[in-house]
């Protein structure tokens, strides 16, 4: 267990560090130099397809399919194109704030990975009509997800198509989407969660898509499902924590200059928590980083 702990924390903690960086490099090219970004992001995927294929000419079985290996060679590419890119803009541009995505991201995927390694979704809830404790835990990780997606969508119309008290502009565009996604986010998980443990209890909750092997399409959504509810949980903790230990400083960078109350601070952390749960859950799981 302890092995497990230790090598979900690494894994995490790297696969943390290249998202963010990568995040980061996308949105350094598209307002500093969008050409710069495009080259290192073609330069990525190429050398990346080729070293899988390289590696499919080494370890694979002769019949084996090279369409995975192109889509995870491109993938890969995206990830380090895109960090490359943005490092070196970082550096020719004297951006600090590079340094601190790479600490955010470390922090964020070492919490994911530790997170992940305590928890397995509950496999053991099976049937057709599952109610009760089962339904309401069921109903919860559902809420969670489906609650998150409509969130983003919902308030991300919402703003755009009223945008009389909005200041839209090219330089303030990334910054507003994020605070957007976020709050969006945060405030339909909750919702989700809230309404998916009432109804799945009083009611009914359908069991989550599992399959044999939990790796690929299946282990994604499953991962994706799963990686929600637990991070939309742990985060919303650690958002409210945040909100009346730190204040205000801490959220600055995210758009969000309204004064942070702890309500506001848990709907903050949830929002971040089931993004990148859904995200990291979903390459996770379809990698088979589930198990049965």
């Amino acid at each position: 267990m302890v092995n497990k702990i230790i090598w979900s924390i690494i894994g995490g903690t790297l696969w943390g560090i290249l998202f963010c960086a990568a995040l980061a490099g996308l949105f350094i090219g598209i307002n500093q130099n969008l050409v710069t970004i495009v080259s290192a992001l073609l330069m990525g995927i190429l050398w990346s397809i080729i070293i899988s294929m390289i590696w499919k000419s080494l370890m694979a079985r002769q019949d084996e399919s090279s369409k995975n290996y192109i889509i995870a060679g491109i993938i890969g590419g995206c990830f380090l194109g895109s960090a490359i890119g943005g490092l070196m803009l970082a550096i020719l541009n004297r951006d600090a704030n590079f340094g601190k995505v790479y600490i955010l991201g470390a922090f964020l995927g070492g919490s994911f990975g530790f997170i992940w390694s305590l928890f397995k979704p509950p496999m053991f809830l099976g049937g057709m009509r599952i109610w009760g404790k089962s339904g309401a835990i069921l109903g919860g990780i559902w809420g969670s997800f489906f609650g998150t997606i409509i969130g983003m969508v919902a308030t991300v119309c919402l703003v755009f198509w009223s945008q009389a008290n909005l200041d839209i502009s090219a330089d303030n565009l990334p910054q507003l989407l994020i605070a957007v996604l976020i709050f969006g986010s945060g405030n339909g998980a909750i919702g989700g969660t809230i309404s998916g443990i009432i109804f799945g209890g009083l009611i009914m909750a359908p069991p989550l898509p599992l399959a044999l092997e939990l790796i690929g399409i299946r282990g994604a959504i499953v991962g994706a499902i799963w990686g929600c509810f637990l991070m939309a949980i742990a985060w919303g903790i650690i958002g409210g924590i945040l909100s009346i230990t730190i204040g205000d400083d801490l959220f600055l960078n995210l758009g969000i200059s309204a004064q942070v109350t702890l309500l506001r601070g848990v709907i903050i952390g949830t929002g971040i928590g089931s993004i990148w749960g859904i995200i990291s859950g979903a390459f996770w799981g379809g990698f088979g980083r589930i198990e049965n």
